[in-house]
């Protein structure tokens, strides 16, 4: 009888372990699907408590941060009080686009890159600004025509002096360009181009004269000087005060000190 027991326990283990396999294995079960559930949830919970602890400002701070750039008009000074706000906390939880704002906000920089160093230290890199001329009253131009604005009294007595309407800095540095390469003939260098209201343009040359070209073809009137300066005004460049180029066949020529004489096919209208 003992044993017949013992076969009947055998049996109803075998029986309970093969419905325990088949119900978690068995997807379609509430069972399983529970079971799912509940370890998705462990797993979240688990991965909430990792990020938490990643992240903590006492876990994984900052310790360096490094700077490279050429250190010309910027200093190291400069870019601590510009990012030193922005970089407490972790080094995982950084916020590398505000620091690169406000590393950029600083007048000298161009443009500036900012990444994570492993273990725990910040790279900035920057770029200085690359000044091409000056705008206006105490505002300058860079390479890209973007209009730079600087906090101290910096002076660039080489770079030309542009100046225009409102918004029209960019348009004007083009400009100055395509005029620069134009006098190259001649050898004369630009110092100075005005844009005035009405839209007319003047050219201060290195020479000391004054090119008015007016609205219209500006270009065609700058190549026609060109053409006819070494044959008439070279000689006589010293006397020269102003070439008013807004004729459409001529030019008239304003004297600081009138010559004697003046070549007549030169087609000029000379004035006093």
């Amino acid at each position: 009888m003992a044993r017949v027991n013992r076969r009947n326990t055998t049996k109803l283990r075998i029986g309970f372990t093969k419905r325990l396999s088949n119900l978690l294995w068995d997807d379609s079960t509430p069972f399983r699907a529970g079971m799912t559930m509940l370890a998705a949830l462990v797993l979240l919970v688990f991965t909430a408590l990792v990020l938490d602890w990643f992240l903590r400002v006492d876990t994984f701070p900052i310790a360096n941060v490094n700077f490279e750039g050429r250190f010309e008009h910027v200093t190291r000074d400069h870019l601590v009080a510009a990012v030193k706000d922005h970089i407490r906390g972790n080094f995982f939880a950084a916020d590398l686009d505000s620091v690169k704002e406000h590393v950029e906000s600083i007048p000298w920089v161009y443009r500036a890159s900012v990444r994570r160093q492993w273990p725990r230290d910040l790279h900035i890199r920057f770029e200085e600004q690359k000044l091409v001329s000056q705008w206006g009253e105490g505002a300058w131009l860079n390479h890209a025509g973007e209009l730079v604005r600087l906090n101290s009294a910096y002076t660039a007595p080489d770079l030309p002096q542009l100046q225009g309407p409102e918004d029209t800095h960019a348009h004007v540095l083009a400009r100055y360009q395509d005029f620069s390469k134009l006098l190259q003939p001649v050898a004369m260098r630009i110092v100075g181009v005005t844009l005035t209201p009405r839209r007319t343009w003047r050219l201060q040359l290195d020479t000391g004269v004054t090119l008015v070209l007016g609205r219209e073809n500006p270009d065609a009137k700058i190549k026609r000087f060109a053409r006819i300066y070494r044959q008439a005004l070279a000689k006589h460049e010293s006397k020269i005060k102003q070439v008013d180029l807004r004729y459409t066949n001529g030019f008239a020529v304003e004297w600081l000190v009138p010559p004697a004489a003046v070549v007549s096919k030169a087609n000029l209208t000379v004035t006093q």
